[in-house]
C-alpha cells in the first residue's frame, strides 16, 4: 500500500515537473486527463490559482469533451465571478454528469451567490442525494455556505441532517448554534454550544460564542462563567475580558467588570470605547474623580466623542459643579444635538443653576427628540406651571396630544395634570386607562410621583386584571 502512495505521489510530481519545463521551454506536451486534473489539484492546494487555471486551459485544448475539466474550468470561473458563465458550462455537462454531486453543488453554490436561494437549495438537495461516503463533508459545506449567505433557516435545514448522521461533528454543532443564534433561537443555540463543549471543552471559539448567546438570554454570570473558560484556553483573546466586562456591568458586579476592562486595555490597541465604560463603571460606584479622569482619556483619543463630554457633565453636576457640567454638556450637544438625554441633564444643570426658563426649553428639547420620556412630561409641566401663573394646562394637552398622537407618555402626562393640578379624577381615570392600554411602562413613574393615583378603585381593579 506504501509502495502505490509512493508512486502516486511521484507520478503527480513528475506531471508537474513535466508542465513546468513545458511552460519554460514553450514546447507543447500532451497530458491525459488523470495528469491534468492531479496538476490542478496539486496547484489548488497551494493556492497557485494562475497555475491552476493555466493547466485546466490546456488540458481542454487536448480533451476539449473532457467534463471532469469543464466541472474545473466552471468552478475557476464561479470563484472569479464569472457566475454565468460557469453556470451556461455546468448546464452543459449535467445531462453527461447527472450522478456527479461536484456539479450540483457549483450549481448550488453560483445560484446562492446569485440570490436564488429556492434554486440553490433544490441543487443542494440533488447533490446529498449524490453524495453517498462523501454525504457528512458536503452536508457541512451546504451549511457553511448557507450560513456565509446568511441563509441562516435552510443551513439549519442540511445542519440538522448532518448532527442527525452525527452527533459529534463539531464543525457541524458550531455552524448549526451560529444558524441558530441568527434567527433568534437562542435557547436551541446554547443547547448546542453546550454540546460541542462537552465534546470538546477546549473549543475557544465555542465557550467565546456560548458567552455571547448566554448574554442575549440575559445569563449574564453564566456568559462571565464561559468568558473565564475563554480566557483559560487562550489568556490574550481581548475580546473575551470586553466581553465579559459587559456582562458583569449587566449584573451590577461593577468592581470586577472594571478588573476585565482593565485587562482587555492593556491587550487592545482599540481602547478608546473600553476607558468609557471603564468610567461607566466609576461613576456607577460613586468615585466621580476617577470616573471624570478616564472620560478625559477618551475625549483625549476621540475629541468629538459626544458621550464622553455628556459623562464628565453627569459626574460634574454629581459633584455638586453644575457649571462645569453645563459645559460639558454643551460640548456634548455641539456634536450631537439630537441625543434627548444631553438635553436632559442639560435641563437638570440649569434648573440647579435657578435658569428655570431655560430649562424648561431644554427638557422640551428633548422631549421634541424622545417623546415616550414620562419622567421628562411631568416635570415639563412642574416647571411650566411654577413659571406661568397663567399657564393654560388644557391648551398645552391639546397641543402635545396634537403632535404626538398615541403616544403613551403624553397620556400619562394627561392623566395626572387633570388628577393633580385639575382635580377631574373621572378624566384622569380614562386619561390612565388609555395610557395603559397602549404601554405599562410609565406606571413605575406614577407610582413614584402621583401614588394617590394609582391607589383610585378603578385604576386598582384594571391592574389586577392586568397582573
Amino acid at each position: 500500500m506504501q509502495d502505490f502512495l509512493r508512486a502516486s505521489h511521484d507520478e503527480v510530481f513528475d506531471a508537474v515537473e513535466r508542465f513546468e519545463r513545458m511552460i519554460t521551454t514553450e514546447k507543447l506536451v500532451y497530458f491525459d486527463v488523470n495528469q491534468v486534473e492531479n496538476i490542478y489539484d496539486f496547484y489548488l492546494d497551494k493556492h497557485l490559482f494562475d497555475q491552476a487555471e493555466q493547466i485546466i486551459e490546456i488540458g481542454l485544448n487536448q480533451h476539449p469533451q473532457a467534463t471532469s475539466l469543464l466541472i474545473k474550468k466552471a468552478i475557476l470561473l464561479a470563484d472569479h465571478g464569472n457566475k454565468d458563465d460557469a453556470l451556461d458550462i455546468l448546464k452543459q455537462v449535467a445531462p453527461i454528469e447527472n450522478t456527479n454531486p461536484d456539479v450540483f453543488m457549483t450549481m448550488g453554490w453560483i445560484m446562492l451567490q446569485k440570490s436564488e436561494v429556492d434554486t440553490a437549495v433544490s441543487h443542494f438537495l440533488k447533490a446529498t442525494d449524490l453524495a453517498f461516503e462523501d454525504e457528512e463533508d458536503i452536508l457541512l459545506e451546504i451549511g457553511y455556505n448557507l450560513n456565509q449567505e446568511e441563509a441562516y433557516a435552510e443551513a439549519i435545514k442540511f445542519l440538522d441532517r448532518l448532527v442527525i448522521k452525527n452527533p459529534n461533528n463539531e464543525n457541524a454543532l458550531f455552524e448549526l448554534a451560529f444558524a441558530l443564534d441568527k434567527v433568534f433561537e437562542y435557547e436551541k443555540s446554547i443547547d448546542i454550544y453546550e454540546k460541542l463543549l462537552s465534546i470538546n471543552p477546549f473549543s475557544e471559539n465555542g465557550w467565546y460564542n456560548a458567552g455571547i448567546i448566554y448574554n442575549k438570554l440575559e445569563q449574564y454570570i453564566k456568559a462571565s462563567q464561559a468568558y473565564d473558560y475563554t480566557i483559560a484556553i487562550n489568556p490574550y483573546h481581548s475580546e473575551a475580558y470586553f466581553n465579559k466586562g459587559n456582562s458583569l456591568v449587566h449584573h451590577g458586579c461593577f468592581n470586577e467588570a472594571l478588573d476585565a476592562y482593565i485587562e482587555h486595555s492593556t491587550l487592545s490597541n482599540d481602547v478608546a470605547l473600553t476607558y468609557q465604560y471603564i468610567a461607566d463603571c466609576w461613576e456607577q460606584l460613586g468615585d466621580f474623580d476617577m470616573a471624570i479622569r478616564f472620560y478625559q482619556l477618551v475625549i483625549k483619543e476621540l475629541p468629538n466623542n459626544a458621550d464622553a463630554w455628556y459623562g464628565i457633565g453627569t459626574a460634574l453636576m454629581e459633584t455638586k459643579n453644575f457649571t462645569g457640567g453645563l459645559q460639558a454638556i454643551d460640548q456634548a450637544i455641539a456634536i450631537n444635538s439630537l441625543h434627548a438625554d444631553y438635553w436632559f441633564a442639560h435641563a437638570r444643570g440649569l434648573f440647579e443653576l435657578n435658569k428655570v426658563e431655560d430649562a424648561a426649553q431644554s427638557l422640551e428639547n428633548g422631549l421634541n427628540i424622545d417623546p415616550d420620556e414620562v419622567t421628562g412630561w411631568f416635570e415639563l409641566i412642574k416647571l411650566k406651571v411654577a413659571l406661568y401663573e397663567d399657564f393654560n394646562i388644557p391648551s398645552f394637552l391639546k397641543e402635545v396630544r396634537e403632535r404626538y398622537d398615541d403616544v403613551a407618555a403624553i397620556y400619562y402626562l394627561s392623566a395626572v395634570a387633570h388628577y393633580h393640578y385639575l382635580e377631574d379624577t373621572k378624566i384622569a381615570i380614562e386619561e390612565l386607562k388609555k395610557a395603559i392600554a397602549i404601554s405599562e411602562e410609565g406606571l413605575t413613574t406614577v407610582e413614584e410621583d402621583y401614588p394617590e393615583l394609582l391607589k383610585e378603585k378603578e385604576i386598582v381593579a384594571l391592574l389586577q386584571n392586568n397582573a
